[in-house]
Order: C-alpha cells, then structure tokens, then sequence
C-alpha cells in the first residue's frame, strides 16, 4: 500500500519539482538551445547521409556543423560590421532629419500656418527623438551582451552536435513518454512531421529567398542601406499576410520625397512585380508536400510567441498551438485525418 502510494504521488510530484528545477536551469539558454534542436531537425538528411559513408556519427556531426557555420554563421559575423554601419547611418539621419523643409516641399499650405507648423515641429522632434533613442538602445544593449551572444552561440552549437549524434535515440525516447496508444502516437508523428517541416522549410525559406532577391534589388538600384533593408524584408516575409511591402514601401516615399524619382519608380515596378510574387511562386515548391499549416494558426502563433518568448517566438508559438491543437484531435477521434491545423488542399478536377 505504502510503495503504490509512493509511486502514484510522491515520484509524478518529484519529477514535477526537478522538472521545475530544470526549467529554470535552462530557461536563460532557452533561445540558443531551441535554436541549436531546430538546426538539427533541418539538417538531420544531411547527418544521415553522411553519416552512411563516414560510419562516425561524431565526424559526421562536426562536418555538418561546420558547414552549417559557413553558410549561416560565418555570414552573419561577417555582416555584423556592415548592418552595425548602416544602423549608425540611419540613427545619424534620424537624427540630422529636417523634417521642416521635408514637410514644407510637401504641404507648403499647411506649413504656412504658424499654429500648425509649431505643431507640426514638436512632433516631429518627439518622434525622431523616440526612433535615434530606440536605435541608439539598441546598439548599446547589443555591444552590452555580446560577451553572451558569443556564450549563447557556443551553447547553440553544442546542441546542435548532440541533437544531430543522438537523432536516432529521439523517436524512441518519446515513444515511452507518450501517453496515448500506438496508433494515437504514430498519427501524431505523421502530423508533427508535417508541423514541422511547414514552419521552419515553407515560412523560413520563403524569407529567406525574399532577402536574396531584394538585396539584388536593392543593390542593383542603389537603394541607400540596401543591407539592413534586405534583413528587414526576410524578417517580415515570414510572416503570414504581413508582406515586404511593409519594408519597400516606406523606402519608396523616403525616396520620392527625398527627389529621387527614378529610384522611386524602378523600386515601385521591383518591389509590385518581383518581391511581392515570391510567395506565390515559390512558396508550393518550397515545402515538399503540399499541405501547409493553417495561416490563422501561425499568424496568432506568431504575434503570442513574440510576447511570451521573444524572437525565438516567432518559431516557437505556432509550433506550440499546432502540437497542442493536434494531441486534442487525435484524441478526441484518432481515425479521422481531417484537421483545423493544416489548409484543405484543392482538389484538382480529373483528367
């Protein structure tokens, strides 16, 4: 009586307490980790093929890691310099910024009324010294803790080469914790592969490519900080319904208002007919299968992520909604495959 006493309360409340206890233990590695666990889910084909020729699973790792560094790592050291450069450009535009005569150029009616240009100044002073007080915060808390963004790369790729060594083992460690029968738990990996590959390969790649093809833009226009404004593009192109035209659009007013209508007009015609296509172009071929992940999920999955983790929310909440929304459908009815977690896809009429 005793013993079953103790294994049904005392050892679930033991595990809930180091459970606990180790959530805070990595919680200041958080980011880096889940980062470093990602990276081997995405790179775990290359590991396994390698890794057939090698018969090393920890030469294959470190091959696969420094690769990775090469095409990931080594360019983002090698960019810090030229985004931190751009950055001090605009926050020493910012804060030169006329905003007067910018204003006077455009509205020279409304600017003749004395009541209204003094008002018009006072804003436009609090704003532009908001945006130098942001950028310049944000360049000092990034010189502040780089001693940990270096810690926290280190700490990414330590997990990196461990989650891709013991890839293996994974499955089958899970596959004891899960609580629900066989057939709940292989429908559940069919779905979370299909999660997955949704959100990091589909999302992700398609930032990825708008960054490439806007900095060709950009570059190819001599669009001013054509660096950061490609970064910015990327970042923005991952997420649903929000468009790079949140980026290009912007820096086409800046430039008709600054005179340089021809700039203008070229990155009009890029941005309408090249950038914003991408998604529709390539976002079909990007993912190899053709169910996608429901845009409201990763949208609300987004948004709820940034404010609960930060930036790695922006992988982690529609990651965690999608996970959570499909334990409760199979659950619920494990021999139905219809789900609210992915769009339905067209069915093509028969030849």
């Amino acid at each position: 009586m005793v013993e079953n006493t103790f294994k049904k309360y005392i050892i679930p409340a033991i595990i809930l307490v180091l459970a606990f206890l180790a959530f805070l233990i990595i919680k200041p590695l958080f980011t880096p980790i889940i980062l470093g666990l990602c990276l081997a889910y995405i790179f775990n084909p290359v590991y396994k093929r390698l890794n057939k020729w090698t018969k090393s699973p920890n030469l294959s790792a470190l091959i696969v890691i420094a690769l990775t560094s090469i095409i990931i790592i080594v360019p983002i050291i090698v960019l810090m310099v030229p985004v931190s450069k751009e950055i001090l450009s605009i926050y020493n535009s910012v804060k030169d910024a006329d905003f007067y005569n910018i204003l006077m150029r455009i509205a020279p009616t409304l600017m003749s009324s004395p009541q209204f240009s003094a008002e018009v100044i006072a804003a436009s002073n609090t704003i532009k010294s908001s945006i130098s007080g942001y950028i310049f915060n944000f360049i000092q808390s990034t010189l502040l803790n780089l001693p940990s963004i270096i810690f926290g790369t280190i700490v990414l790729l330590f997990t990196f080469f461990f989650a891709l060594r013991e890839s293996h083992h994974f499955k089958n460690y899970f596959s004891v914790l899960f609580p629900f029968p066989k057939e709940y738990e292989e429908r559940f990996y069919r779905q979370f592969e299909k999660v997955t590959n949704s959100v990091l390969y589909s999302q992700f790649m398609i930032g990825v490519f708008q960054a490439i093809i806007s900095a060709i833009g950009y570059y190819l226009l001599g669009i001013p900080n054509a660096l950061l404004l490609s970064i910015l593009t990327g970042i923005v192109g991952v997420l649903p319904y929000v468009s790079p035209w949140l980026v290009w659009i912007p820096t086409d007013i800046f430039l008709f208002i600054n005179g340089n209508n021809e700039q203008a007009i070229a990155l009009l015609i890029f941005g309408l007919f090249v950038i914003n296509l991408i998604d529709t172009l390539l976002g079909p071929r990007i993912v190899a299968n053709k169910t996608q992940l429901n845009p409201a999920i990763v949208l609300i999955g987004f948004i709820g992520g940034v404010y609960a983790f930060g930036i790695i929310g922006i992988l982690l909440g529609p990651l965690i909604l999608a996970y959570l929304i499909l334990l409760i459908e199979i659950y619920r009815d494990r021999r139905s495959e219809n789900s609210i977690v992915f769009k339905e896809e067209e069915k093509k009429p028969a030849p």
